[in-house]
């Protein structure tokens, strides 16, 4: 971590482990936004098995998360991935369950990471505020979540590393 460096506070209450989180915090430093919303599209993937069963298959997602996906590869604007999320946030009000909203609220967050880089940690609080919803009380389920998390990124910054080491 960088000297002077003090963690956030999540955005949303939920359950933490606020050492794993200020790990992964510090990590995002090393990223750039575009493999920042890499990341939390890795997260949000895994969140979409909790996404209600009527939306999951819906093709506004799917598009939201592929204008993300083109963003990164700058085939979209930020135009483009703006659109797509903002209907991904209407969904979230059809859903039938507070599960299946906040899955969509992390989908939500992880495409919005293309025009703010901050809301990548967004997309894993609401990762973690996930684990609190569908697994109470359960301090080992959010700690093994935030080291998956922390693997995720680790290994993005991994890959960096060694894709400019083949560079020079």
């Amino acid at each position: 971590m960088t000297e002077g460096f003090r963690p956030s506070h999540p955005k949303i209450s939920i359950d933490d482990d606020p050492g794993i989180r200020s790990q992964i915090e510090g990590l995002t430093g090393e990223l750039s936004q575009q493999q920042l919303a890499k990341w939390a599209l890795i997260i949000a993937k895994k969140a979409m098995q909790y996404v209600d069963d009527n939306q999951k298959y819906d093709r506004k997602l799917r598009l939201a998360i592929d204008a993300n996906e083109l963003w990164q590869v700058n085939l979209a604007n930020v135009y483009q991935v703006r659109q797509a999320s903002a209907k991904v946030d209407a969904m979230i009000a059809d859903s039938t369950s507070s599960i299946g909203a906040a899955a969509l609220e992390c989908v939500s967050w992880a495409i919005a990471s293309a025009y703010v880089d901050e809301n990548a940690l967004r997309a894993a609080d609401q990762g973690i505020k996930l684990i609190n919803l569908t697994q109470p009380n359960d301090a080992a389920a959010v700690t093994a979540e935030r080291q998956w998390q922390y693997q995720q990124l680790a290994g993005l910054v991994q890959n960096i590393n060694l894709g400019l080491r083949h560079m020079l």
